[in-house]
């Protein structure tokens, strides 16, 4: 199996799990978790990364006309995990009592893994 396919599927699997931790606790509202902050849609970029990592040859790497698209769209996921985690970080920064919670660094550093996983896809070794 290529190392590209392990990185990424386990990347998106802890982008996955954060969607339970919370990303923020307010004092009147309680625990918002990753789905009740909206942050799910950071996952559908990774949608065509786990099919193609799921797919294929699983000795090798992707080719470049591939792997770019694919590199592209970890992107994107990585991106909204950086507006998720601002987001986060802006909701408990005036607020008495509020702390920040895992949820938002679980699911920036899951699409991270993904993203950087898809970059060894270009090795074909």
């Amino acid at each position: 199996m290529h190392l590209w396919r392990l990185i990424t599927l386990v990347g998106t699997g802890f982008a996955a799990l954060a969607m339970a931790f919370p990303f923020a606790t307010l004092p009147v509202v309680g625990v918002i978790a990753g789905i009740e902050a909206d942050a799910w849609p950071a996952l559908l970029p990774l949608i065509p990364v786990v099919a193609a990592a799921a797919l294929g040859e699983w000795d090798r790497g992707l080719r470049p006309p591939a792997a770019i698209p694919l590199i592209l769209s970890a992107s994107l996921a990585v991106l909204f995990a950086v507006f998720k985690l601002t987001d986060a970080l802006v909701s408990v920064a005036d607020t008495a009592g509020a702390s920040l919670g895992a949820g938002a660094f679980v699911l920036l550093g899951g699409t991270l893994i993904a993203l950087s996983g898809t970059a060894v896809a270009l090795s074909r070794s």
